[in-house]
């Protein structure tokens, strides 16, 4: 089995505040600057953030086999359990961008429980600051433009229409290597 973090208090609480940061800065892109090796598809952002988040009492969907080695490892170090749909999971990893086309497959949460609802990291094959996805809403001063390659318009435009439904929706993080970005549910989103 693959290690994980080299000191698990201290690289998680790094890369909680880099969630933080990127959650407060919706569109800007971090780095986790830790030097963390993955099984398979895997990729070093998407592991440092399951392993910072992930707990026995936290269920993970995810579009991975169950017994692939990343599922594996996963689970070996957080206990997660693995949920068979997204509608029943805190927590989803979408690693094949190209079956990635709806998110309303994941819980919102509810009115009363808002906090309920799932959040999705969702590995793309690039991302930086030049694209025609655009960016506004709260935490970002005048818009940001974001390119994600691999993903599909559909569903960024799928992703547009749940900010209407707020407080219900869902936080998205975006990976590329050990590089990812935070798209929380009040993120307005258009593709240009």
């Amino acid at each position: 089995m693959l290690k994980a973090f080299e000191s698990e208090t201290c690289d998680s609480q790094v890369i909680f505040r880099k969630l933080l940061a990127a959650m407060a800065n919706p569109g800007s892109i971090q780095d986790i600057e830790l030097d963390i090796v993955c099984p398979g598809n895997l990729h070093p952002a998407s592991g440092a953030i399951l392993l910072t988040l992930l707990d026995f009492e936290t269920p993970l969907w995810t579009d991975l086999g169950d017994g692939s080695r990343e599922v594996e490892w996963i689970q070996f170090h957080t206990g997660a359990p693995v949920k068979n749909t997204g509608a029943n999971a805190l927590f989803a990893l979408w690693s094949d961008d190209e079956s990635l086309d709806d998110p309303n497959v994941f819980n919102p949460g509810t009115l009363t429980s808002p906090d309920i609802s799932t959040t999705l990291i969702v590995q793309t094959r690039g991302l930086d600051s030049n694209g025609g996805t655009r960016l506004t809403g709260p935490g970002i001063q005048n818009e940001i433009r974001l390119r994600l390659e691999g993903i599909k318009d559909g569903f960024i435009k799928a992703r547009a229409r749940k900010t209407n439904s707020y407080p219900l929706g869902i936080d998205m993080i975006f990976t590329c290597g050990s590089r990812f970005v935070a798209l929380p549910r009040t993120t307005i989103v258009a593709v240009s």
